[in-house]
């Protein structure tokens, strides 16, 4: 299942990447979005930032979809690879439970637009797990999503506050 979402930010590409990717920008945002984060791992090499995040999310699964999973969460090492001179991330998601069963990875691109950037997400979600295994590609794209959605509009009236 793949998705690509385009979102306009009211500064520039370099701008908004500085910011997005700042400490605090992403502690108000975990707060917003109700996830609980901890960096593992944050260095630069050959001039990309490279990260690794635990993330653990309020929302939790179906009773069913948690019985198959073994947990009742979709919690995950976000791994994430900063290209400054682009604007760009691109990102892979190591779930904590069936890792050889779950693939979520994307990227994160800001593009020059009139008024600002657009940020252009794409993402892939591959879940080979019988009999469930769509139902959970499709709860993790909403979830997604909406989550993307939502950032979007916060990430906007951040950038307007913090100029």
């Amino acid at each position: 299942m793949q998705f690509e979402l385009r979102h306009h930010f009211p500064v520039s590409p370099a701008r908004a990447f500085e910011e997005l990717f700042s400490e605090r920008y992403e502690e108000a945002s975990a707060r917003q979005s109700r996830l609980e984060r901890k960096v593992l791992e944050d260095r630069t090499e050959g001039g990309q930032r490279l990260r690794r995040v635990h993330v653990v999310p309020e929302q939790t699964f179906p009773a069913p979809v948690a019985k198959v999973i073994g947990q009742d969460r979709f919690s995950y090492v976000l791994e994430e690879r900063h290209d400054v001179a682009r604007q760009r991330m691109d990102w892979k998601v190591v779930p904590d439970a069936m890792a050889d069963k779950v693939k979520v990875q994307g990227s994160w691109q800001l593009d020059p637009a009139p008024g600002g950037c657009q940020r252009i997400v794409k993402f892939e979600i591959v879940v080979q797990i019988p009999l469930v295994g769509g139902k959970i590609e499709k709860q993790i794209g909403a979830d997604l999503q909406a989550g993307y959605e939502s950032a979007a509009q916060f990430a906007i009236r951040w950038l307007q506050e913090h100029p």
